[in-house]
């Protein structure tokens, strides 16, 4: 398959801006830097057929697979805006929500219905909207009551319509975080995705992004 010349291009934009930033922050700032990207660059995309709304968190029980450097915008965002007791509280619930869907697949983790632990139950809404990652920016409904039926018969095959060009500019600039993060350590390969929790358990059990670059290139 042809590479998308999109990708070189938002790789070239992303580490161009990190050549700004600090190296310690260099993986979280990256992942906020994709996000902006994508916030700019779906600005004026139409919205009317959208199905998503606010109070809607049908998708938030789903398998969302994550970049690491957004695992590090994730756990930096958590650090700005929570004091320590609250920081440990949710990261405690990121650690229940990792075990027990950590190894799961897409099929069996929306079987077993099991919310993110940054849904609010109360309101259906995110807690960290503003740091969410770009499988979330990235997947909108169109229509609501294929969302409902899926959520409800639980059968994950069930299909949803979404809108094809925000996914793809979310899964372009995805594959050019990953080869970002493998040049900013070194590595040959793009660095794999995670699983959202997992990737938070494994950013923090890292002690900062500096620490995992050194262990990354070590392996």
């Amino acid at each position: 398959m042809e590479r998308d010349p999109s990708i070189d291009w938002l790789v070239r934009d992303i580490r161009g801006h990190l050549r700004k930033r600090p190296k310690r922050f260099q993986l979280s700032d990256a992942g906020a830097y994709a996000h902006q990207l994508y916030e700019l660059n779906t600005a004026t995309l139409p919205s009317g057929e959208l199905a998503c709304r606010a109070g809607c968190g049908g998708c938030c029980y789903s398998h969302v697979g994550v970049e690491i450097p957004e695992a590090f915008t994730l756990l930096r965002h958590l650090k700005n805006t929570l004091s320590a007791e609250d920081f440990a509280r949710v990261m405690e619930g990121v650690k229940n929500t990792a075990e027990k869907v950590g190894g799961m697949g897409a099929g069996s983790r929306w079987e077993a219905q099991i919310p993110c632990a940054f849904l609010d139950l109360d309101s259906e809404s995110c807690t960290v909207y503003e740091a969410r990652p770009l499988a979330c920016r990235g997947y909108n409904s169109l229509d609501l009551d294929a969302c409902n039926t899926s959520t409800e018969t639980r059968d994950h095959s069930y299909p949803i319509p979404a809108d094809g060009e925000r996914m793809l500019r979310s899964n372009q600039l995805r594959d050019a975080l990953g080869e970002t993060a493998a040049r900013t350590v070194g590595a040959n390969q793009p660095v794999e995705q995670m699983e959202l929790h997992s990737a938070l358990v494994m950013a923090q059990d890292a002690g900062d992004e500096l620490a995992w670059m050194r262990a990354r290139k070590k392996s």
